[in-house]
């Protein structure tokens, strides 16, 4: 099947996904404001990390396995869809879902599948690195405390060098007369990404002082 052919017919059906997520996502946050969370799903949201976690590594072993190609390609790009989940679990626990947090697990997998099933140049710089953050991160939520403090860094560090990638992958491109949009696509969701993170980090260290002031002044 030609790259087009496969948009038109795929890409429909990722739109309908999302439309399902964005619906069920509306009417689990209307129910949680109204009657409250739901108790059962903090516990469900621990498994799914601690589940999740582990997917993760095997995510990153298939990415780094040459052999496994085209399969590795599509098993991180359909893990994207399975991602929704953690709206749910933590909404539906009481959680709330940032701009940061919603948006990107929103558009992933629109990146997936433009940058790593169809125009996959050295797509598996940023899914390795990927796949080994969500490793500590599903971690962190799923119990493991100890893993905490190395977040920030992995999260910023995935972020900034695949933004990297993508403008080296900008040049090869051009000089093998390939398209560009991919990586610019690519290129410009990542830094989306990273300026909301950026902003999290920003806005969290801002609440870490007023909390100390707070502390410190009663």
């Amino acid at each position: 099947m030609s790259s087009s052919a496969y948009t038109s017919t795929y890409l429909p059906l990722m739109l309908l996904q999302s439309g399902l997520f964005v619906a069920t996502w509306t009417a689990v946050d209307v129910f949680v404001n109204r009657h409250g969370p739901v108790s059962a799903f903090r516990g469900i949201t621990s498994f799914n990390s601690r589940f999740y976690s582990l997917v993760s590594v095997l995510l990153l072993v298939a990415t780094l396995a040459p052999s496994l190609g085209d399969t590795a390609r599509k098993c991180y790009h359909i893990s994207k869809f399975y991602e929704y989940v953690d709206i749910i679990n933590v909404r539906a626990s009481g959680g709330q879902i940032g701009l940061h947090f919603g948006f990107h697990h929103l558009t992933t997998p629109y990146f997936t599948f433009f940058r790593v099933l169809q125009h996959h140049r050295r797509w598996e710089v940023f899914a390795a690195l990927n796949a080994f953050h969500h490793v500590l991160m599903y971690a962190y939520f799923g119990g493991l405390q100890a893993v905490r403090p190395v977040l920030d860094w992995t999260g910023q560090a995935q972020l900034i060098i695949g933004i990297a990638v993508e403008a080296w992958c900008i040049g090869e491109a051009r000089a093998a007369g390939d398209a560009l949009w991919p990586h610019v696509f690519g290129g410009g969701l990542l830094s989306g990404y990273l300026c909301l993170s950026v902003r999290d980090l920003m806005m969290r260290s801002h609440w870490e002082k007023q909390e100390a002031r707070g502390k410190k002044e009663g």
